[in-house]
């Protein structure tokens, strides 16, 4: 055999090799408007040239029984060297707090089965979260546990707040396919909801979008526009049991070479949102927010701290628009006026439970030795610590600000014990999935104690 023709074998069983590794995969969904749909997105690598794909999203309530289905629509992304398609599914007339069985056909190839069960309606379902930013996939160091807590069917909602794979873009997008197949068995299970972190920023944020589906219309939901029109990943709401959650993003507040315009659609959106959700808080008394970049720094060497005031000005007490004028659009002052109770963030590598705390102002609680029990300010937590490729930061040791904090790696979970009570744990990766902080978060009506 000449040596061409032993290249062309060996290219041969290379591509078929690759074809059998990569088939359909990356597989993750995220939710519609409501219980009664879900979002199945995946990740093809290849360039696709086809006008129309077949691709279709078969699903059911038996593994062998798929009576239902959903068309998927593909989209072609490509950046510098980086080129793959996106397939995104829209599955509808679903029940609620029901267990669903779905499979990809995509051409002449179709996935394993994959299942999901659909959240409950009812305002007084308890549910629970798991809560964490940046998580890489080098060093994703939480993955393992929490892929056991999602065997042990501990969470219905994985939140992701941002600083995702380290980074989606790098080695032309490989990182961020190899990352999107590492929680493939988690994300293709839960509900898998995203906002951006500084590292999404590549290419005006678009390797970010082009993967995720989060619904941008949950509360006004315009079901004539097609799915694409009606996504946006970087701010989103949904009611989850007792609680509104909204998603947003810090980081239009330090990218605005991409635009100004945002950062003020942004803000009417959210305040259009704890409006709404204020009006509906005799059913869902809990309001909680989760972006990337906490409003006070608790990590040294920040460029985007003030260093003396140890705060994010920017986005704590407002950003002066093209670099001019007072302070605008600031988030804390709208936070506290509309009686968000729990703020997470990420972005700081490591855990940090601070003291309830408005302007400065530092409340340890009047009602037990509990500070969160009828908390007489915004709760903020700092959970950074999922697995990233860079060292952990230096803390600034600020006693009166920070009830509790942890370098380990680890994740967060939130668990509603009942409409007014919640508990949340501090899961360590380092002490093998030891949860190294516990506290309830209680209150007795729908507004938190600092509301008139």
């Amino acid at each position: 055999m000449n040596k061409i023709s032993m290249i062309t074998i060996l290219l041969a069983a290379t591509c078929c090799c690759l074809s059998l590794v990569h088939g359909i995969e990356q597989v993750h969904i995220s939710l519609g408007t409501n219980a009664t749909e879900m979002i199945v997105t995946w990740t093809e690598p290849q360039k696709h040239t086809d006008i129309d794909i077949d691709a279709v999203v078969y699903y059911g309530r038996a593994s062998s029984s798929f009576d239902q289905a959903a068309i998927a629509k593909s989209e072609y992304f490509k950046d510098d060297e980086t080129k793959y398609t996106t397939f995104r599914a829209l599955l509808t007339g679903l029940e609620s707090d029901t267990q669903y069985h779905y499979k990809i056909q995509l051409d002449d190839k179709e996935s394993s089965i994959f299942a999901f069960k659909t959240l409950k309606l009812d305002e007084n379902w308890l549910p629970r979260f798991a809560i964490y930013g940046d998580l890489g996939y080098v060093n994703e160091q939480s993955l393992p546990y929490l892929k056991k807590d999602v065997e042990k069917n501990m969470f219905d909602v994985i939140f992701h707040i941002g600083d995702i794979a380290y980074d989606l873009h790098d080695e032309n997008g490989e990182v961020g396919n190899n990352f999107m197949r590492s929680i493939e068995s988690i994300a293709s299970k839960i509900p898998y909801m995203t906002c951006p972190g500084n590292h999404e920023r590549h290419s005006n944020f678009s390797h970010y979008d082009s993967r995720f589906s989060m619904i941008g219309d949950r509360s006004q939901p315009n079901h004539q526009d097609s799915l694409d029109k009606r996504i946006n990943n970087h701010f989103h709401s949904m009611e989850i049991g007792p609680a509104t959650i909204i998603m947003f993003s810090t980081e239009y507040y330090y990218y605005t070479y991409y635009g100004w315009e945002q950062i003020e659609r942004q803000y009417r959106f959210l305040e259009k949102e704890l409006i709404r959700a204020n009006e509906n808080r005799n059913k869902r008394p809990w309001i909680i927010v989760m972006g990337h970049r906490p409003l006070y720094c608790l990590k040294m060497g920040d460029s985007s701290c003030d260093h003396q005031t140890m705060e994010r000005p920017e986005i704590r007490q407002g950003i002066r628009m093209h670099d001019q004028g007072e302070r605008q659009y600031g988030l804390e002052d709208l936070f506290h006026k509309y009686g968000v109770d729990i703020q997470f963030y990420g972005h700081e590598h490591f855990y940090a439970r601070m003291f309830p705390i408005y302007k400065y102002q530092m409340y340890k609680g009047k009602q037990s030795d509990n500070p969160y029990d009828h908390a007489d300010g915004p709760i903020h937590i700092t959970t950074g610590s999922a697995g990233n490729k860079e060292i952990h930061p230096l803390f600034n040791h600020l006693k009166e600000w920070v009830a509790h904090h942890f370098y380990d790696y680890g994740y967060t979970r939130l668990i509603f014990e009942n409409q007014y009570r919640i508990r949340l744990q501090q899961v360590s990766d380092d002490q093998h999935g030891k949860v190294l902080d516990e506290i309830e978060i209680i209150k007795s009506s729908p507004q938190p104690h600092w509301m008139p």
